[in-house]
């Protein structure tokens, strides 16, 4: 957070490289170009802050063709429009390696105040926003050419247009008893563990509690995937995880959020619980950057 004149200024940068958060032949260039927005705008949502504008750099491969470079910049554009967001500058530079978009993303806090992923406190309850493992069962979908993306168009668009939690990060700001919060993208084991180890706590999780779509169990249904393993480590969902005293609880319902545990003095451990009995901790918790 920088503070400017008693406001404060939060910052946050993030990109999307082919090959590595999308495929051509999966993603239209617009969808890369909305998603690259919501992403970066989806950390100004978890801090509780309200958009105030981009900084986005483009970088090109000599064979990239020009009517992708458009769909990215109409998709980015569109995005921008349902965000009520302005780019004010950045950057194109070519490239040997994959096509890439970074946006930088830049936001006003509310008199000065903002939330961060270390506040957490044993007895708080564990909350998130929304439905998990949506994303990962979309592009499940995606690269499963007998499966029709038509009937399964709630998971396709989870993937493809994630809509970061504006409006809802700055009621969650205004809710007494709130502690912590962050945005689910790395998976929600793998982004719980980064809360958990930032706030010295451990965490235990009722895995029958955590939200599903009614499309993912469909999708299950039909031979898809499971969905608690993917609303566990599956990523990219861009929903919020929160973290509050239990007397906050209506008021988060009321907005949209769903308990799914407690904060514990376990420091850094996340125990999962099913149906009153222990859960196996899936090997992969989501998604590592390195």
């Amino acid at each position: 957070m920088l503070d400017t004149d008693g406001e404060g200024l939060v910052a946050t940068t993030d990109s999307l490289v082919e090959g590595t958060h999308f495929r051509w032949d999966l993603c239209r260039p617009r969808d890369v170009g909305f998603k690259a927005a919501a992403v970066s705008l989806s950390d100004l949502a978890a801090m509780g802050a309200r958009p105030l504008a981009l900084l986005v750099s483009f970088t090109l491969p000599a064979d990239l063709d020009d009517k992708q470079v458009i769909g990215v910049s109409r998709g980015l554009a569109r995005a921008c429009r349902g965000f009520g967001v302005s780019v004010v500058g950045g950057n194109v530079a070519g490239t040997q390696g994959p096509f890439e978009v970074n946006i930088a993303a830049l936001g006003r806090t509310l008199d000065g105040r903002y939330l961060t992923r270390s506040g957490a406190r044993p007895g708080d309850l564990v909350l998130v926003s929304g439905h998990l493992g949506s994303a990962a069962l979309g592009l499940a979908v995606l690269m499963d050419e007998d499966v029709p993306s038509n009937r399964y168009r709630t998971l396709v668009r989870a993937f493809l247009r994630p809509e970061p939690r504006l409006e809802l990060g700055l009621s969650v700001l205004e809710t007494p008893g709130v502690h912590c919060a962050m945005d689910v993208s790395d998976g929600f084991l793998a982004d719980l563990g980064h809360l958990v180890r930032a706030s010295g706590v451990g965490a235990r999780v009722e895995v029958d509690r955590l939200p599903l779509c009614k499309e993912a169990l469909r999708f299950q249904a039909a031979g898809g995937p499971d969905p608690v393993t993917a609303a566990l480590n599956g990523g990219e969902d861009y929903e919020l995880l929160v973290c509050a005293d239990p007397e906050a609880l209506g008021r988060l319902q009321a907005l949209g959020l769903s308990p799914v545990g407690t904060v514990n003095g376990r420091k850094g451990r996340i125990d999962l619980y099913r149906h009153g009995r222990k859960y196996p901790v899936p090997k992969n918790t989501g998604y590592k950057h390195r």
